[in-house]
């Protein structure tokens, strides 16, 4: 599992510089499983796309080769790929200048053989990682190589996000949750 991460990582990373230069466009996701009933519960999907970003800053599609590799990396392997509802990515710009980049994971199936989905991808990520708090929900952070990496639980959705400060970070996970939120108290 920790292969299959690290190289999304490494394509959400790669992307953030290949990110398409229209904000206009529609943010790219992929559809990995159809359900047969309508879920109540928020998609990686939905939550991305619905959320009310901070105006400084725009969401970008990822440039389809940097999308691809995202997915073959997050469903190269079988048994994670069958716990993956959707998944959802997008770089983040400022004044014309890309700062970070977000990827949506929806979770299916909690559990991965005997682990928990998120126990698993958070082992796979970080090797000692800080708790930290975005509102109501903890979720773990990183740096390395001058970038900070953030993985944060909300609902049925694992979030990671790359930004080059805390601040920014919190920028983009904040509108998340209080839309996460807005969600499921409707």
């Amino acid at each position: 599992m920790r292969v299959v991460v690290a190289g999304a990582l490494l394509a959400l990373t790669l992307g953030v510089s290949s990110c398409s230069q229209d904000p206009g466009e529609t943010v790219t996701n992929t559809t990995v499983a159809g359900a047969a009933e309508r879920d109540r519960s928020v998609t990686a999907t939905q939550l991305l796309e619905t959320t009310r970003w901070p105006a400084e800053f725009d969401l970008v599609p990822l440039s389809p080769t940097a999308l691809r590799q995202l997915q073959n990396s997050i469903l190269g392997d079988v048994e994670l790929a069958r716990s993956v509802s959707d998944v959802a990515a997008a770089g983040l710009m400022r004044e014309a200048k890309a700062f970070g980049a977000v990827l949506l994971i929806g979770v299916a199936d909690p559990v991965v053989g005997n682990m928990s989905f998120v126990e698993g991808l958070r082992q796979a990520v970080f090797d000692e990682p800080s708790s930290s708090r975005w509102g109501p929900l903890v979720g773990w952070i990183s740096s390395s190589n001058g970038e900070i990496l953030a993985m944060l639980p909300i609902g049925p959705v694992i979030v990671f996000a790359t930004t080059e400060s805390r601040t920014d970070l919190d920028l983009v996970l904040i509108p998340l949750v209080e839309r996460f939120i807005d969600y499921s108290a409707n």
